[in-house]
């Protein structure tokens, strides 16, 4: 079975926005019965007048089952200018691999990005973990997992504030999907990540995103929230977004 799945994301956008460093890839995850998933998200948000700001956010997320694996592979950028200042020109990659086992599975994977928001000119991580089903019921399910991956960072090349990391980091995840009443469910990932050589350098991602199924269409609400205890260049320890959208599956 050949499934295509096409976003177009009308946006409303507002709070304080910045890149990411992880990067959730379990909405393709939901269409694991699916011999072929694909997904394309398209944000967009222009101002002009007194303040000229425009963004453009865009990814691709492929998703290919054989037999017991599945292969997810998301590409991502996003553009921010405000006054003619580039503010974020940033590009994401991930590639993931999933062996299961039941309902349970081990995975690989491979990261790479920069932000210029965080003044991260690379961020190349590999590593791998084992992913528990705890609980499911049709599309309700309730997943674990436990990792561990190391990171190569580097912030403000070329200054004298250049800074270089490698670091190991274990990695505890949860991801759940519920439906909430017949049109409307919720899809949520939160990852915490520790520093292996410094318990108190930790990472912590949330991400829980509404959706509302209006059948011919679904409008959803996307909720971001990333915090980093102790940052390795003068950045905020914590930022967040909040994005509203309409998902048209074809």
């Amino acid at each position: 079975m050949f499934k295509r799945s096409c976003f177009i994301v009308c946006v409303f956008f507002f709070g304080i926005s910045y890149s990411q460093t992880i990067i959730n890839t379990e909405a393709i995850l939901k269409e694991i019965d699916s011999t072929f998933a694909l997904k394309l998200n398209l944000e967009g948000n222009a101002n002009f007048g007194n303040i000229k700001f425009s963004q453009l956010n865009n990814s691709i997320s492929l998703g290919k089952k054989i037999k017991k694996s599945f292969l997810r592979l998301s590409i991502g950028h996003e553009y921010i200018s405000e006054n003619q200042e580039v503010l974020a020109n940033d590009l994401t990659g991930q590639f993931r691999y999933n062996r299961f086992f039941d309902e349970n599975s081990f995975f690989l994977f491979l990261q790479a990005q920069n932000a210029i928001s965080l003044k991260l000119n690379h961020r190349y991580l590999v590593g791998t973990g084992y992913r528990h089903r705890i609980f499911k019921k049709k599309i309700n399910y309730l997943d674990a997992s436990v990792g561990v991956f190391f990171e190569d960072e580097l912030y403000e090349k070329g200054t004298l504030a250049e800074t270089l990391k490698h670091n190991y980091r274990y990695s505890l995840s949860a991801f759940s999907n519920f439906l909430i009443t017949q049109k409307i469910s919720l899809n949520t990932s939160i990852y915490y990540q520790i520093n292996t050589k410094d318990f108190k350098d930790k990472r912590l991602y949330f991400e829980p995103r509404l959706y509302f199924d209006l059948n011919i269409f679904n409008i959803y609400m996307n909720f971001r929230y990333r915090h980093h205890t102790t940052p390795y260049v003068e950045i905020s320890k914590s930022d967040f977004e909040i994005l509203y959208g309409i998902e048209l599956d074809l």
